[in-house]
């Protein structure tokens, strides 16, 4: 068993799920995992070793592999366990913040609010998602601690995945960025407890939302 391989079927799974060709919650045997994704038994095997430990998939006798169901549970504890590092995340890049970077991604955050006025294409609406990705993905990256940044990458699929259980509407994905804006203000200005209060806000009203409750906050 190669490296190379074992790492090709594992990045083969996260895109079948991501792509939804595989669902959660979906039954699927280790012979049909070879065949969708074209990789051998063997690299399947010790790619379904680290998807189980990672929490994407159960291995369940006599019935093979299941994909995580995105349930309540499963939502809750992502989202807790979300604020807990997102919170800490954001304190630290609020001591000292990337300007311009946190400039710039300010900038097309207003661009795209801006043209959602204009003209809510499935194109902006791209966009939107990647400039709401590149924020956190930023927060997070204050972390040098490995252990930590496994673990958010592990978090960040899961999140991926509750997603692909809502459609985004130019309203929530409007918000989202407004959002946006009173955080990375919040970073401009190193103002740490403004800064946490603002990020918090904003998870939550994704959680809400995620669990099909009012989202806009009261």
């Amino acid at each position: 068993m190669t490296v190379t391989l074992r790492e090709t079927a594992y990045a083969k799974f996260r895109e079948s799920l991501y792509s939804q060709e595989l669902k959660a919650g979906q039954f699927v045997s280790q012979k049909e995992l070879s065949t969708l994704l074209d990789v051998p038994m063997g690299a399947i095997r010790e790619a379904l070793k680290r998807l189980e430990a990672g929490g994407l998939i159960k291995l369940i006798a006599q019935r093979g592999v299941q994909i995580v169901d995105v349930n309540v549970t499963f939502i809750n504890e992502a989202f807790e366990f979300r604020i807990m590092i997102e919170s800490e995340a954001v304190r630290r890049v609020a001591k000292a913040p990337d300007v311009a970077m946190l400039t710039a991604l300010r900038s097309r955050t207003q661009e795209i609010i801006d043209n959602f006025e204009i003209d809510p294409s499935d194109d902006l609406l791209q966009d939107a998602m990647e400039v709401d990705l590149e924020l956190h993905e930023l927060l997070v990256s204050a972390f040098s601690n490995k252990m930590i940044r496994e673990s958010y990458q592990l978090l960040a699929d899961k999140i991926r995945l509750i997603r692909l259980n809502n459609l985004y509407s130019v309203e929530h994905l409007q918000f989202a960025m407004r959002e946006h804006l009173e955080i990375i203000d919040s970073l401009l200005a190193k103002d740490q407890d403004a800064a946490v209060a603002s990020l918090r806000a904003h998870l939550i009203t994704s959680w809400r939302r995620s669990l099909g409750q009012p989202w806009e906050m009261e």
